[in-house]
């Protein structure tokens, strides 16, 4: 049976994988449309920010939009969010009007009240 469980390294409640990186704890989620006036402004452009209880650096991937108006986002280790943060930008259109996090296959944050700024 040793032969199995060295495989996978216990983190948390989740096994994972050698080499693949726990998912870091999410302090804050936010999400806003920016529809100010301004040069090239048509519409909007979506905002996510996540702030994590990690010191490295994590990205904010687009995965799919459903028939509901929910963006799906994947949380992953690198990118050049500050460390501690990762933020996704979106100006095609439609706009979402819920976001879902995950990471690893799981879902670990849900914003399901984007905030418009006019």
């Amino acid at each position: 049976m040793t032969g199995f469980a060295s495989g996978l390294v216990l983190t948390g409640c989740t096994w994972l994988p050698f080499g693949e990186p726990a998912c870091p704890e999410i302090v804050e989620t936010s999400a806003w449309v920016n529809r100010m006036p301004g040069p090239g402004q048509s519409g909007g452009k979506l905002h996510v920010v996540v702030r994590l209880a990690d010191d490295q650096a994590w990205k904010l991937s687009p995965g799919t939009q459903d028939d509901a108006g929910r963006l799906h986002l994947t949380l992953s280790e690198g990118g050049p969010s500050v460390a501690g943060t990762a933020a996704y930008q979106q100006s095609r259109k439609p706009l979402p009007q819920q976001v879902e996090i995950e990471c690893h296959g799981k879902t670990v944050a849900f914003i399901d009240k984007i905030t418009v700024a006019y």
